[in-house]
């Protein structure tokens, strides 16, 4: 098989093979039908891990495939396909209640679990699908919105995440993208979203365009 390069995105470095903590973390988080490759995080935020702090996660990234597609050849039917199915369910498929939502997190409250060896609650409020954004031959992008309740050691908060989803096929594959914003708070939503808005999307699109260039 043909290597697929992930060039880290501008500012940031892939972090779950520098940080043990990061990858078991991204590993326990991803969805229980993906093998999830990297995730990156900000070159400030690796430089406090290695100096032994403690980081928030306001912004990062994720790297996944399908696991059942990951030793197959794709095509550019497959890519279309792939991208009209998910214009068609996409919608129900994030639907909170929905199955596969319920599925990964439950899937990942186990996983917090066993990281931290002690219960946590997590669940999904809402999603929105704010639109397309990016959309190429090679690759297709859509804007979401989620509100996450996360109830850990008796304390329970809700979180607004701004989150771009891009399908990229790349040498006969198709990889998910992902590109996290974590808001401040559900108040901060009206001075902090529209400004998040405009740097997830043209964060997407550059890094979009390197993941491109390096496989031609």
């Amino acid at each position: 098989d043909k290597v697929v390069v992930i060039p880290d995105p501008e500012g940031f470095e892939e972090g779950t093979t520098q940080f043990p903590s990061i990858k078991a973390l991204f590993e326990a988080i991803e969805a229980p039908m993906n093998d999830m490759l990297l995730g990156h995080l900000p070159v400030s935020d690796c430089t406090t891990l290695r100096n032994g702090g403690v980081i928030v996660f306001t912004r990062y990234t994720k790297v996944a495939v399908l696991k059942a597609a990951r030793e197959i050849a794709v095509s550019d039917a497959d890519m279309t396909d792939t991208v009209a199915e998910f214009r068609k369910n996409g919608v129900k498929m994030l639907e909170p209640d929905g199955p596969l939502a319920t599925e990964v997190m439950r899937n990942a409250e186990k996983g917090l679990a066993r990281l931290q060896s002690q219960e946590v609650g997590l669940d999904l409020n809402e999603t929105q699908n704010l639109g397309e954004f990016d959309v190429r031959p090679n690759a297709y992008s859509v804007m979401l919105l989620m509100s996450l309740s996360i109830d850990s050691q008796g304390t329970k908060k809700t979180v607004p995440l701004l989150a771009s989803l891009t399908f990229i096929k790349i040498r006969q594959r198709i990889l998910y993208l992902n590109v996290y914003y974590k808001i401040s708070s559900p108040e901060a939503l009206k001075t902090e979203f529209k400004p998040a808005m405009a740097e997830v999307t043209q964060f997407a699109k550059k890094w979009v365009d390197q993941i491109l260039a390096a496989n031609q």
